[in-house]
């Protein structure tokens, strides 16, 4: 067998040599393996178990960059796989359904499933919509995290110190507290959701690396040469020899506003990951020059799932042409918000942007489902071969919500399932080709 990859917008794997009976239509990037020989044009393959025949001239033997935003509800989980096959895994949400989108993709319910890798794991910042679905990955025992990059804020107990965030300085400026590694913390005074994240770190057989990040640490080694990923943010501040944060008037504007974002870079295609960045995070990236200038990107997973709290001129900068809104309506915040969208669809790189919400998307299968039974995924064991089952079950039950992207580094793809026969809405974008990302 050979490894061979789909090369068009969609294409299908057919159930014969011959003939147009088909069992699925299959994207740009998918990997298929191959089984034998050529016979009338089309190639014997075999996708997730499934054994067909596609089309020779739609397969390829190089890999794209895959960008999959996964629906979980009212928070953000995203995963990327390199050309490589390199792993990164951008927070998880609330609950399990970013380990239900791990147990799919890997088949990890399966009695000979592999051990799978994360290569790099990046929580933004560490809110419960981008922190808590994290800890059951970490804890899953098929599932190996080898290293992780951070903002350096963590959740304290209250009575700790000044804030739930650590101290301030005196003269309320700026928040001080700031932590590298796990060891820089006592867990006496973490909250409890952040000393399960430290706890279920140091749990790991092997020890995890973990650090912080911020505007300075630049482009991040992700193991794959073609690809560059270069953190923009959060920008510290000195105050005397310590770098601090600069203190946006309460916990939420500050944790929000001090994500880390970064972009990253595969040919002429860029794609941006924004966090939970608020006005006055944006308006702080945008005093550096050089931070505003590297924002400009194809791809946006946009902010804090489209609050009203934006700046237009941070959406200006990146400038982009598929726009990914990740929310729910558990809790309902109202996201993403009817001003945000129309200053979005004003600061496009073209006159026919995509913008996809994996709410939207996701409405369109889930409306019908039993209540409850799409969305809780608490309480699964990441241990019980019948639980892990079931969380992939459920997650399936997501898969209209996710938004696929893919690029060879010139072209752009995206796509999202639907029920109807079609089985994809998906787009072959020139618009990107015309407009290509700031030269890294």
């Amino acid at each position: 067998m050979a490894t061979r990859y789909v090369t068009r917008k969609t294409t299908r794997l057919y159930e014969a040599a011959t003939g147009r009976k088909y069992h699925m239509v299959l994207i740009f990037g998918y990997e298929v393996e191959t089984t034998g020989p050529v016979a009338n044009g089309r190639m014997p393959a075999m996708f997730r178990g499934r054994s067909g025949f596609i089309d020779e001239d739609h397969l390829g033997r190089d890999a794209a960059l895959e960008l999959y935003f996964i629906d979980v509800g009212q928070g953000d989980a995203a995963f990327i796989v390199t050309p490589e096959r390199k792993t990164i895994l951008v927070d998880g949400g609330f609950d399990q359904r970013a380990l239900g989108f791990l147990t799919w993709k890997y088949r990890l319910d399966q009695p000979d499933a592999s051990p799978v890798d994360i290569d790099l794991l990046v929580l933004s910042h560490a809110d419960g919509d981008h922190l808590d679905g994290l800890i059951p990955v970490i804890r899953h025992p098929l599932i190996r995290v080898r290293r992780i990059l951070h903002n350096g804020l963590a959740l304290f107990r209250p009575g700790a110190f000044d804030e739930k965030l650590g101290d301030r300085s005196s003269d309320g400026r700026f928040l001080i507290t700031r932590h590298d590694r796990l060891s820089d913390l006592d867990a006496t005074k973490l909250a409890d959701p952040f000393a399960d994240w430290k706890a279920a770190i140091e749990a790991e057989v092997e020890p995890v690396d973990y650090r912080a990040v911020d505007a300075t640490t630049g482009v991040v080694d992700v193991g794959d040469p073609a690809i560059r990923l270069e953190t923009l943010g959060p920008r510290l501040t000195r105050l005397g020899r310590k770098r601090v944060y600069p203190w946006f008037g309460d916990h939420a504007h500050t944790i929000n506003g001090h994500s880390v974002v970064f972009r990253i870079t595969f040919g002429g295609i860029s794609a941006f990951f924004s966090g939970d960045l608020n006005v006055e995070g944006a308006r702080h990236l945008l005093e550096d020059p050089a931070i505003a200038a590297a924002m400009d990107a194809h791809v946006l997973k946009t902010p804090h799932h489209g609050s009203h709290e934006f700046e237009r001129r941070f959406l200006e900068a990146v400038n982009p042409q598929i726009s990914v809104v990740s929310s729910g309506d558990v809790p309902d915040h109202g996201h993403p918000r009817a001003a945000f969208l129309g200053a979005l669809g004003l600061t496009q790189r073209s006159d026919r942007p995509l913008l996809f919400s994996t709410e939207i998307a996701a409405t369109f299968q889930e409306a019908h489902d039993p209540p409850g039974t799409e969305t809780d995924l608490t309480g699964l064991s990441v241990t019980d071969p019948a639980d892990r089952r079931e969380t992939r079950i459920r997650f399936k039950r997501r898969l209209h919500g996710m938004i696929n992207v893919r690029t060879d580094g010139e072209r752009l793809f995206s796509a999202r399932r639907v029920a109807a026969a079609y089985w994809w809405e998906s787009y072959d974008d020139p618009a990107a080709r015309r407009s290509p990302a700031t030269p890294a």
